[in-house]
């Protein structure tokens, strides 16, 4: 009798355990076998194995309907996101998908869509297996942005976000997408493009033409100059003439560059410094200038008068600093110091007078240097040892 129940009891305990090889739910087994291991050294499952069996039972059922409480709310919220959901093989086969997914593709139904190939749902073979290639090599896939062709030959922008199941040969054997349709923001992104084209188009040819205008008033300004016999004024129109170019020059930049609300300093500088050597140093007179910018962005207002400022102080160098015959140099530098830039220009030529004062200068250049710095909240100091320097400290803003 006793051998009798020792058989009963090893049988039904084996019975217990041979579920875990064909139960497709087998996350709480182990724990299982390990609870009947423990039962078995106790001395109330010495004293009432029947007993012992019958709280494993309970576990087994009450851990059965938590896995089917899960597994419902599972399908639940596959079957009622709605956002597009689905499982794929790498060769094409949907294995499942949920009807967000179905509606995006405009197809009739669930089994509409599974009994079709995903390869059949892109534009191109090769864009499928772009995708496929990109996903083993990152394995999963975050805010991925592809595109997807309906039952009805629409196209669907997504943005999807992939898994990827994995073998233990690391071979991609399935993979799971969750996707979302987001072809009205693409379209809307494609108008607001299209429009900010036509917008730049639009300013660039305003830049041409403001460009050509002052190009056309500096030619008019040369023309009266040529007129002139009165050689002051000829002087004074040549100054203007000079300036006007500077503007000219800042505005062929931005349109050549395409900016419309920042200008590269150093680029804009070298261009008013190469127009005036033209317009000044001839060829058989010895002046020769150097130049060093650092890379400074700024606004073109502050790049006009950035760029006058120069114009004015190459102007009088060139005019005034040198002997017709004798040599000279003439040194320009922007240099960017944390939060300032930094214009020192100097030339080794005849500097200026003891009682020099840019305050109560009467020359309309130095004059409009003084404005034009203080418009800038800069402040300008200059000395006159061996020629003359000015340096002009000049804030940047953020």
């Amino acid at each position: 009798m006793h051998s009798d129940l020792e058989k009963k009891l090893a049988e039904t305990r084996n019975k217990f355990l041979g579920l875990e090889e064909i139960s497709s739910v087998k996350s709480y087994y182990p724990q299982l076998r390990e609870k009947i291991i423990e039962l078995e050294k106790s001395e109330t499952f010495l004293r009432d194995k029947s007993k012992a069996l019958l709280n494993i039972l309970e576990d087994l059922e009450a851990e059965k309907k938590r896995t089917k409480e899960s597994e419902e709310k599972y399908r639940k919220f596959f079957e009622q996101d709605l956002s597009g959901v689905f499982i794929s093989t790498p060769e094409g086969k949907l294995k499942a998908c949920n009807p967000a997914y179905v509606k995006m593709m405009e197809y009739d139904g669930v089994e509409d869509l599974l009994s079709t190939n995903a390869v059949e749902h892109y534009d191109k073979p090769q864009e499928r297996e772009d995708f496929l290639n990109l996903l083993r090599e990152k394995r999963k896939l975050i805010d991925y942005e592809g595109s997807l062709v309906t039952k009805k030959g629409n196209h669907v922008y997504t943005l999807e976000n992939i898994i990827g199941v994995f073998d233990e040969n690391d071979k991609l054997i399935e993979f799971w997408g969750y996707v979302n349709d987001i072809t009205s923001r693409k379209k809307a992104e494609q108008v607001l493009k299209n429009a900010a084209a036509e917008k730049e188009a639009l300013h660039r040819e305003l830049l041409h033409r403001v460009k050509n205008s002052f190009a056309l008033i500096k030619s008019l300004v040369y023309l009266e100059r040529m007129n002139l016999n009165d050689s002051q004024f000829s002087k004074v129109l040549e100054q203007l003439e000079n300036r006007i170019g500077s503007l000219a020059h800042m505005y062929s930049i931005l349109n050549e560059t395409g900016a419309s609300q920042s200008v590269e300093l150093d680029y804009y500088l070298q261009k008013i410094i190469k127009s005036l050597v033209d317009s000044y140093i001839e060829k058989n007179q010895n002046v020769s200038i150097s130049s060093y910018f650092d890379k400074i962005i700024v606004s073109p207002k502050d790049a006009s008068s950035i760029g006058l400022i120069v114009n004015e102080l190459l102007t009088n160098s060139l005019k005034y600093a040198f002997d017709a015959e004798a040599g000279g140099e003439i040194n320009v530098k922007l240099i960017k110091d944390e939060n300032v830039a930094r214009l020192t220009f100097s030339d080794n030529g005849k500097g200026l007078p003891d009682t020099f004062s840019i305050g109560e200068s009467t020359g309309m250049g130095l004059q409009l240097v003084k404005m034009l710095t203080e418009q800038l909240s800069g402040k300008t100091e200059f000395n006159s040892k061996n020629g003359t320097t000015f340096i002009i400290t000049l804030p940047l803003k953020d």
